[in-house]
């Protein structure tokens, strides 16, 4: 997906400025301090309140002018590791490889009790997707399930 792709049918159309309310209802939920690794920022509006709360966050977005500049599911996601990494409404703008690339960074970005949100719903320009097999993926691989819905997720690496 190219970037102007992206800023012409997406990021104009988002244009919130406050955190997805799943984020902020599970706040409470969230260490105390720590680093954020934002996925998908888009105008930043997750990592801005996360900012807010104290945390050290990295956005990375292919689009938009927030965060730093990067093809996601083709190029690597920072270093890390991360405490909280957020995945809010982007796995669905990636196809299957790139998706698997970004969850194989993940796994690399993350460590022992980092948090993982993951929220998608069925955007007519996306891909398809199931999130119970993005679960599983995880859980084969050591991460727990804190919450889950039909289109929301917050997983623990063990």
């Amino acid at each position: 997906m190219s970037r102007k792709y992206l800023n012409d049918r997406w990021c104009v159309r988002c244009g919130r400025k406050t955190p997805t309310p799943y984020l902020k209802k599970n706040q409470k939920h969230l260490p105390p301090a720590g680093s954020v690794l934002d996925i998908g920022c888009g105008n930043g509006r997750n990592s801005v309140f996360m900012k807010n709360l104290g945390y050290k966050v990295d956005g990375i977005d292919m689009a938009g002018d927030f965060g730093i500049k990067s093809i996601l599911g083709v190029e690597d996601l920072p270093k890390g590791p991360y405490d909280i990494i957020l995945a809010n409404y982007v796995l669905m703008f990636l196809n299957q490889k790139e998706r698997y690339k970004v969850f194989r960074d993940i796994l690399r970005c993350s460590k022992e009790g980092t948090m993982l949100f993951i929220e998608m719903y069925p955007a007519l320009d996306g891909y398809k997707y199931d999130l119970n097999k993005i679960v599983k993926y995880f859980t084969r691989r050591k991460w727990e399930v804190f919450r889950q819905s039909k289109e929301r997720a917050i997983l623990v690496r063990g």
